[in-house]
């Protein structure tokens, strides 16, 4: 099975660079954001709604409502948008918070440490200023 985001994650990373196309001020609709994108409406709001409750997002009601970055996208990265959605990266179990029985002794822990490391920096390098800039 290979490792890959939910499509709850995608979708949050997607919503983002959206808004993140969009001036600081304007307001954009989750409506809006699904048609863009091609994503359903309702997972679109949802994902919003969530991020709002971290800070990423910000939301909007009523008239003139809708949702905004909730901090400039140059100081959003792609790590912090994936862990809103998905929780913690792991790329193996032994990475949890409660590792298996194994890790203090097993030959594979550096190496999943090292890619589990790898990861966090390619995702904590880039912002969504930068992709946005790239697409």
């Amino acid at each position: 099975m290979a490792m890959q985001l939910t499509r709850a994650g995608e979708y949050a990373v997607k919503s983002l660079l959206y808004l993140a196309s969009q001036s600081a001020e304007a307001r954009t609709m989750a409506s809006e954001v699904a048609a863009a994108e091609q994503i359903p409406v309702n997972f679109v709001r949802k994902i919003l709604e969530s991020l709002a409750k971290t800070g990423l997002v910000k939301s909007y009601r009523g008239a003139g409502g809708g949702f905004t970055l909730g901090r400039a996208p140059e100081q959003i990265s792609m790590r912090q948008v994936i862990e809103a959605v998905e929780g913690p990266l792991a790329l193996n179990q032994c990475l949890l918070p409660i590792p298996c029985a194994k890790a203090p002794d097993c030959p594979l822990c550096p190496v999943w440490q090292e890619a589990q490391q790898a990861v966090e920096t390619v995702l904590e390098r880039y912002s969504l200023a930068d992709v946005v800039g790239k697409r």
